[in-house]
């Protein structure tokens, strides 16, 4: 077994990762920037008194996003690990998000 026939899927799945992890930093980023924009837009509203915000509620609704971020989470660890191109994927996707 040649180690050679394995540096082009290192390589590629090093740039789909790179390129993939710079995309979800920028669309994360967009995503924080909108989810921000609305909680601000809810403050101005309430502090206007034209809603009302059950802030109970709010934060249960915090918490169980949480909670579901985490779990999705621990599925595309598992997915990445499945992928044949996976290490060289998973070291593109840290730099990409980084250099992001």
């Amino acid at each position: 077994m040649d180690i050679a026939q394995f540096i082009p899927d290192l390589g590629s799945g090093f740039v789909i990762g790179f390129v993939i992890g710079w995309a979800a930093k920028k669309a994360i980023k967009v995503l924080i920037a909108l989810i921000g924009l609305y909680l601000l837009s809810l403050l101005y509203l309430a502090n206007l008194g034209v809603i009302s915000i059950n802030e109970n509620a709010l934060l249960a609704l915090i918490g169980s996003v949480e909670n579901s971020v985490i779990a999705y989470g621990s599925q595309l660890t598992g997915l990445i690990h499945s992928i044949s191109l996976g290490s060289g994927f998973a070291v593109g996707f840290a730099i990409g998000f980084k250099k992001g």
